[in-house]
C-alpha cells in the first residue's frame, strides 16, 4: 500500500504536552488541502485548530473526540487515493512512530524511541515532576521503571522529559522502598469519597497553576478608590472600564516596574520594559482564560479598546492563539462587575503581582493587590496602590479630558462656524441637534463649499458624461452596435451641471434653517476670543462662546514664470476658474498628476482633446498606494490622446487663450516643450488665512498656513477648532465633514478624534483608484506587522462579463490580531465596492468575519471574501511553520 502520512498531535504552546480531541472538522475520505483545518484540540490555554499542509484524503484511524493524545502522538493519516481511507477510530491513541496496520509512515525521521517489554499501558503513570514536563509514555515507563521524574533533566523539545530519558535514568531497585520526593507544588492527597470525574485541561493548568502559587511568600494591601472620574472619562471616550483600568495600570507600572518584574529561579529578577496585562475573563463551560494585552503603556486607550474588543469574544470562547494568552507581565481580575464587596487574587509564577478589583461600596472601590514578597515589598505595593488610586480618580491627565464645554456667557451665540462647506455644515448641524444655538458665516448665497460649487459634484457631473462617452465602447463587446459614435452636446451637460449644483445647494440652506441655524452671508474675521466682524451683505458684529473654523483651501499656484499672467488672461485656470469654459479645449496641458489633475485629464480626453499632464514626482497620485499608482500609468500609456510625463519640472508658461506653450525639463534635463489652447494648474491646495485676523484669537498657524489643529480639532485656543481643508492633511469633502462632526462631538462633551488611518480616497479616473486606511508601507512606519493579499481584476467573472478587467484590488492585515488596516482599489466600480471596505477598516474587521461573511454572486464584493480567506490560510500557515 501507498504511504501515508501521520497527522500528529502539534505543540500548540510551550507548556503543552498532549491534547484532547474536541472535534474532527474533516470526516475519512474528505479531501484535504493545504491548510485546511481537519480538527480542533484543548490544550492547557485554550482550543485551537489543527491545521494540514499536505493534500490527500482524511484516513483513520482516527483518534476518538475526548481522547487524550499526547504530542507528536497520531491523531489521523492522509493517504493519496481514496480507495485507502479507513474509516476506523483509535481505541487508543497510537504512537505516531507506529501508525496503523497498512500504513507506513512516510518520509518521517523518528528519534529512537526505547524499547519497552510487557508495559502494563492500564497502570497509573508516575506523579508529574515539580516545575518540568514529561510526556505521557515516560510517566507510564517511570511508574513500571520506579524512576523519580524529578532527579532527570529532560532532552525532548523545551526540556521535556522523554521515554528516553527514563530509559537511561538509574531505576530504583526496592520497589516497596519507594518514597519519591513531592513536588515543591503538590500537597498531600486527600482521600475524599465518591466517584471524581477527569479535570478538563483548563482545570487541570488552573489546579497546577494554583497549587504552584503556594510556593511564593506573598501579601495583599487594599486602597479604597472613587471609580465615578474613570467610567465617565471611558463613557466619553467610547471604551470599556476594563480597558481604562488596564491602561491606568500601565502607567502606574510605568512608576513601580518592580511591580511589574517577576522572581526567576534561582534568586534571580526579570525586569520588564514592557506592560503586558493579562486582564480575566470568563470561559463559556466555566473556568478563567487570561488574554494579554501588549505593550499597554505604549499604545493609545482608543488602539487597547480595538485590540481588547478583537480578543474577549474569541477568549471567552477559549479560541485564542499562544501570543495572546503567554507570559502577562502583569494581571487584572476585575470581580466588581459580579457585585463582589471584596476579594483578593492568587500571584501565580512568572509575575509579581495581580490586582483584584471589587465592587463600589459606601468607602468607594476596593483594589488589592497581591505581591510576591521575595520582588515587591510592602511600601512598593502600597506605593503603587496610592498612584494608580491617583491616576485612576484622574483620568483627564492620562486619558486626555473631554472636549470643552462650550463657555457660558452672554453670547450672541453659543457657537460660531465660519464656513458652509461639507465641514461646517456638519458641524453647525451636529450641534443644532442638541439644542445649541449656532451661527454658520458663509462667504457665498447657499452652503456647500469648494465640494459643491468647485469641486467633487460639478467635476462628477462632467465625468458622468465621459463614462456614458467611454462606455459606447465596450458596447460592440457585448453585441451593441452603432453606439460607437456618441456625440458631446456642451450647452446641454453645462446646464444640466449647474442645475444640479443650484438645487443641492437650496436644498442644503432648506435644511439648515430648518434646524434653526443662523445663516449669514459674507466674509468673517476675528476681533478678539470671542467675537468676529462679518464683512459683506450681512455685514456685522458677533459674539460667540465657541468657534469653528471651517474655511477650505483654494488653489494654489506655484510660482511659475508666466503663471500669473496666464491666470490674468485666461490662459491658465485652475480647479477653482475652470468651470465657466464655452467649449471643452482640444488640446491642454495639466501640470499636476494629483487626484483634481488626473481626474480632468482623462474626462477631457473622453470629451475628445490631446491631453499632456506634467508631474514633478516620478509617479502620479502621491496619496494612494505606489502599486496602484505605477499600475494606472501603464493603463493610461493605452489611452490615444493622452499622454503622462512624470519627473517634468515645469519652467515657464507663455502665450494667449488658445495658444500656450509650457516649457519643462525631462527627466533626462532637456527641455521640451507642449503647445495647448489651455493650461490647468492642478498643483493642489493651500489654506489662506490672512483675511481672518487669526491673531486677534490667538490661534497659531502649522505648517503652509495651514491651522494647527489635534486630531480633536482644536486649536491652540480651548474653545476654538478648526476642521476641513483649512488645517491640511487629506483634503477631502468627506474629511472635512468628519472633522466637522469630531469638533461638535468635543464641544458637546464628548472626546472623539479624527483618524487618519481609517480616512478613505477615490480618484474618478477610469479605472478609479481609491484607498482606505494604511497601505504596507504606511503600516510598517506605525509599527505595525502586516501582510497583504492582492487579486487582479481579470479573474473575476463580472468584469469579464463587461469587459472592465483593468487593475487590481489589494488587502493589507495585522498578522497577530488578522485585523484589515487597509484596502486599495483600482476598478472600474471602486466607488461602489469601496462602502464595504471603509466597514471594514473602521469596524477593525479580522479576516476571520470577512471570509466567513456571505458575498453574493456574482459580485464584485465576492473578492472581499477570497482575499481574506486567502491571506488567513497564509498566515496560518506561517505560524504552522515557526511553531513547528
Amino acid at each position: 500500500m501507498a504511504e501515508a502520512y501521520v497527522i500528529k498531535m502539534p505543540q500548540l504552546s510551550d507548556t503543552m504536552t498532549e491534547g484532547v480531541v474536541v472535534s474532527w472538522e474533516k470526516q475519512p475520505g474528505d479531501r484535504i488541502n493545504r491548510g485546511d483545518v481537519v480538527a480542533t484540540v484543548e490544550t492547557d490555554k485554550a482550543i485551537m485548530d489543527v491545521e494540514v499542509f499536505r493534500e490527500g484524503y482524511l484516513s483513520g484511524p482516527l483518534a476518538a473526540v475526548d481522547s487524550v493524545v499526547a504530542v507528536g502522538d497520531a491523531m489521523a493519516y492522509l493517504v493519496d487515493e481514496p480507495g485507502q481511507v479507513v474509516s476506523e477510530t483509535m481505541s487508543a491513541a497510537p504512537r505516531a512512530d507506529k501508525p496503523a496496520a497498512g500504513h507506513v509512515t512516510a518520509g518521517v525521521a523518528t528519534p529512537a524511541q526505547p524499547v519497552i517489554q510487557a508495559l502494563d499501558t492500564a497502570a497509573a503513570p508516575a506523579p508529574r515532576p515539580a516545575n518540568k514536563q514529561a510526556s505521557p509514555l515516560a510517566r507510564k515507563l517511570a511508574a513500571a521503571m520506579h524512576v523519580n521524574l524529578n532527579n532527570l533533566h529532560g532532552s525532548g523539545p523545551a526540556g521535556v522529559i522523554t521515554a528516553l530519558d527514563v530509559q537511561r535514568a538509574q531505576p530504583i531497585q526496592r520497589p516497596t522502598e519507594i518514597s519519591p520526593l513531592p513536588a515543591a507544588h503538590e500537597l498531600p492527597d486527600i482521600q475524599v469519597p465518591g466517584h471524581g470525574r477527569p479535570m478538563t485541561a483548563i482545570e487541570r493548568a488552573v489546579s497546577r497553576s494554583m497549587t504552584a502559587s503556594l510556593t511564593i511568600p506573598s501579601f495583599r494591601v487594599t486602597m479604597h478608590i472613587q471609580p465615578e472620574a474613570l467610567i465617565r472619562a471611558a463613557k466619553a471616550q467610547k471604551v470599556s472600564v476594563t480597558v481604562a483600568i488596564a491602561k491606568a495600570a500601565a502607567e502606574a507600572l510605568k512608576l513601580h516596574p518592580l511591580v511589574n518584574a517577576a522572581y526567576q529561579p534561582v534568586d534571580k529578577i526579570v525586569e520588564r520594559a514592557n506592560q503586558d496585562i493579562g486582564i480575566a475573563v470568563t470561559a463559556e463551560g466555566g473556568g478563567l482564560v487570561v488574554p494579554v494585552l501588549r505593550n499597554v503603556g505604549e499604545h493609545s486607550i482608543e488602539e487597547l479598546h480595538q485590540s481588547w474588543n478583537a480578543m474577549v469574544d474569541r477568549a471567552r470562547k477559549r479560541r485564542l492563539a499562544p501570543e495572546e494568552y503567554a507570559n502577562p507581565t502583569f494581571t487584572v481580575s476585575n470581580m466588581g462587575m459580579y457585585g463582589v464587596s471584596q476579594f483578593d487574587a492568587i500571584v501565580t509564577p512568572g509575575t509579581a503581582a495581580i490586582l483584584a478589583i471589587a465592587a463600589a461600596g459606601p468607602q468607594g472601590m476596593p483594589i488589592t493587590i497581591t505581591a510576591d514578597h521575595r520582588v515587591v515589598n510592602g511600601a512598593e505595593a502600597a506605593a503603587f496602590l496610592a498612584d494608580l488610586k491617583r491616576i485612576m480618580e484622574q483620568p483627564d491627565s492620562w486619558m486626555g479630558k473631554p472636549g470643552p464645554v462650550i463657555p457660558e456667557g452672554d453670547y450672541d451665540y453659543q457657537v460660531a462656524v465660519i464656513g458652509g462647506g461639507p465641514g461646517g455644515e456638519d458641524c453647525a448641524r451636529d450641534l443644532a441637534e442638541h439644542g445649541i444655538k449656532v451661527v454658520m458665516i458663509n462667504n457665498a448665497p447657499l452652503p456647500g463649499g469648494e465640494c459643491l460649487w468647485r469641486g467633487c459634484i460639478p467635476s462628477k457631473a462632467w465625468r458622468a458624461a465621459a463614462d456614458r462617452i467611454r462606455d459606447r465602447h465596450h458596447d460592440a463587446l457585448l453585441g451593441i452596435g452603432n453606439t460607437d459614435q456618441p456625440q458631446l452636446d456642451w450647452a446641454r451637460l453645462e446646464n444640466h451641471r449647474r442645475q444640479v449644483l443650484q438645487t443641492r445647494g437650496e436644498m442644503a440652506l432648506k435644511t439648515d434653517t430648518g434646524m434653526k441655524i443662523k445663516v449669514l452671508e459674507g466674509f468673517a474675521s476675528f476681533t478678539g476670543a470671542h467675537g468676529l466682524k462679518i464683512a459683506g451683505k450681512d455685514a456685522g458684529e458677533i459674539s460667540f462662546g465657541a468657534a469653528v473654523i471651517a474655511t477650505g483651501a483654494p488653489a494654489f499656484v506655484p510660482p511659475i514664470p508666466g503663471a500669473a499672467e496666464g491666470l490674468a488672461s485666461g490662459g491658465v485656470l485652475t480647479s477653482d476658474t475652470v468651470w465657466n469654459l464655452p467649449t471643452p479645449p482640444r488640446r491642454l496641458c495639466v501640470i499636476g498628476a494629483g487626484a483634481i489633475g488626473m481626474e480632468m485629464a482623462q474626462i477631457f480626453h473622453d470629451f475628445g482633446a490631446e491631453v499632456t499632464v506634467l508631474e514633478a514626482q516620478d509617479r502620479p497620485l502621491a496619496e494612494v498606494e505606489a502599486e496602484i499608482a505605477t499600475t494606472l500609468v501603464k493603463i493610461l500609456a493605452k489611452e490615444p490622446r493622452l499622454r503622462v510625463q512624470t519627473q517634468a519640472r515645469v519652467q515657464g508658461i507663455d502665450g494667449k487663450p488658445g495658444d500656450m506653450q509650457v516649457r519643462y525639463l525631462d527627466a533626462q534635463g532637456q527641455e521640451q516643450g507642449v503647445a495647448c489652447d489651455l493650461v490647468l494648474m492642478a498643483t493642489g491646495k493651500r489654506p489662506k488665512t490672512q483675511g481672518l485676523n487669526l491673531d486677534a484669537a490667538g490661534v497659531k498657524l502649522g505648517e503652509r498656513d495651514a491651522i494647527a489643529a489635534d486630531a480633536a480639532c482644536r486649536t491652540s485656543v480651548p474653545h476654538i477648532f478648526a476642521v476641513g481643508d483649512v488645517i491640511g492633511g487629506l483634503m477631502l469633502a468627506h474629511t472635512a465633514g468628519q472633522q466637522g462632526r469630531v469638533a461638535a462631538e468635543n464641544l458637546l462633551g464628548h472626546a472623539a478624534k479624527y483618524d487618519e488611518s481609517k480616512d478613505s480616497g477615490v480618484i474618478f479616473t477610469r479605472p478609479q483608484a481609491a484607498f482606505v486606511g494604511l497601505s504596507m508601507e504606511q503600516a510598517k512606519a506605525k509599527g505595525l506587522d502586516c501582510a497583504e493579499v492582492k487579486v487582479p481584476m481579470s479573474i473575476d467573472a463580472k468584469a469579464m462579463m463587461t469587459g472592465e478587467t483593468d487593475g487590481l484590488i489589494k488587502l493589507v492585515a495585522d498578522k497577530a490580531s488578522h485585523r484589515i488596516v487597509g484596502v486599495h482599489f483600482l476598478a472600474d466600480h471602486a466607488d461602489t465596492l469601496i462602502g464595504e471596505a471603509v466597514m471594514m477598516v473602521s469596524a477593525g474587521l479580522t479576516l476571520e468575519q470577512v471570509g466567513q461573511a456571505i458575498h453574493p454572486h456574482p459580485t464584485q464584493t465576492e473578492l472581499f471574501g477570497e482575499m481574506a480567506r486567502r491571506l488567513l490560510s497564509r498566515l496560518r500557515r506561517s505560524a504552522a511553520k515557526q511553531t513547528a
